[in-house]
């Protein structure tokens, strides 16, 4: 079983005044559009920003002498981001997170702002290739009808999971081919996952591969992973609203594909980054994948945010990048 890891600054807030109580039936069914369209125009920028990372990378591969670990840059931090040190890196994030999509280029993306981005990150790599490097063209999003669609899908179905349980019904069914769902089933199980993922959409994660979360890492090196905790805060409302479920405790650690595994409360954010830092040399795994979760802790830290670790929610091999 392989695993494409992530390392997540999570708004924990968002996720508890906003999407639980969507999902446990509160409110309009579109009292999230906002959030939808806001994370449309964010994937926007990620594709646009991305498609920079991968044309350095094309020219890299062509030209001896310039420094760039495609592990990083592409399949390793958000967006396209150069630079040390959390300050740098989280206004880089700023700055890719406020970033407009207006369609200037007809694709739906205000290449404008994004690529004045991407170029002073590409000088930061090196001043020298400053007008040299073609974002790749070999891919296409699709429409912003077809994002919105595909974001909001998962959150709607357990959305109505939860409505259909308050109506005394078993089953929901998918709208697009009309397959039936134990609503149950889905809202018990599938929530963390979704949420997280959803989350992710508005303020994207640190990209791995293989045993590399940090709860494995300090398992594996017989160190106390300090400030983890099951992610049983993802799904609090609904337990609380459907507390006749069989709802499990979830494991505090990643444990198979498609799920969230230990998670961090903001107040415990420092201690946990502090405690992976004094022990860096007894973690088993790439020194590129111990300064992946420092960054995301850090930023996660910046913007006082929580952090957490997932499985499957970026995918290298599908194209599915942060």
């Amino acid at each position: 079983m392989g695993f494409d890891t992530s390392f997540h600054p999570v708004d924990l807030p968002l996720i508890e005044s906003r999407l639980l109580p969507y999902l446990a039936g509160q409110g309009g069914d579109d009292d999230i559009n906002d959030l939808i369209a806001d994370a449309v125009r964010i994937r926007k920028v990620r594709f646009r920003a991305k498609a920079w990372a991968l044309g350095v990378q094309a020219y890299v591969r062509e030209h001896e002498g310039i420094d760039f670990e495609p592990h990083l840059y592409v399949w390793g931090r958000p967006f396209f981001l150069v630079g040390d040190g959390p300050e740098r890196i989280a206004e880089g994030m700023r700055r890719y997170l406020a970033a407009s999509a207006t369609g200037v280029d007809g694709t739906g993306v205000d290449t404008t702002g994004v690529d004045a981005i991407a170029a002073e990150m590409i000088d930061r790599l090196d001043p020298a290739l400053s007008g040299r490097i073609e974002p790749d063209a070999g891919g296409r999003l699709p429409d912003d009808d077809a994002l919105a669609a595909g974001l909001a899908m998962p959150l709607r179905m357990l959305r109505g999971s939860a409505v259909a349980l308050r109506a005394g019904q078993r089953h929901v069914r998918r709208p697009e081919d009309g397959r039936e769902f134990d609503a149950a089933e889905l809202l018990t199980r599938e929530v963390p996952y979704c949420v997280v993922e959803f989350a992710a959409a508005l303020m994207p994660g640190w990209m791995s591969r293989g045993y590399t979360w940090p709860t494995h890492l300090c398992a594996e090196a017989g160190i106390g992973a300090v400030g983890f905790t099951a992610p049983t805060p993802l799904t609090g409302l609904l337990r609380e609203e459907f507390p006749d479920l069989e709802w499990q405790d979830p494991a505090p650690t990643i444990v198979g594909n498609y799920m969230v595994g230990g998670l961090v409360p903001v107040d415990r954010v420092a201690d946990a980054r502090t405690r992976l830092a004094d022990h860096r040399d007894r973690l088993k795994c790439d020194a590129l994948d111990v300064q992946k979760i420092d960054e995301a802790m850090a930023v996660a830290e910046q913007f006082g945010l929580g952090f957490c670790e997932a499985a499957e929610i970026y995918s290298g091999m599908d194209g599915n990048l942060n």
